[in-house]
């Protein structure tokens, strides 16, 4: 009883750690995709 309590916190988190994981990652890549497409839409204006 007590393992299996234990392996559900576990568990969980690990789940948890995941998801957060996860979605500091999402944050990182739209960042970056925000500042391409700001440095692109700059260059673009400047050709036109």
């Amino acid at each position: 009883m007590i393992k299996t309590l234990i392996r559900l916190k576990i568990l969980k988190f690990i789940l948890i750690s995941g998801a957060s994981a996860a979605y500091a990652f999402k944050k990182y890549c739209d960042k970056k995709n925000k500042e391409k497409v700001k440095k692109d839409g700059k260059t673009s204006l400047l050709t036109r």
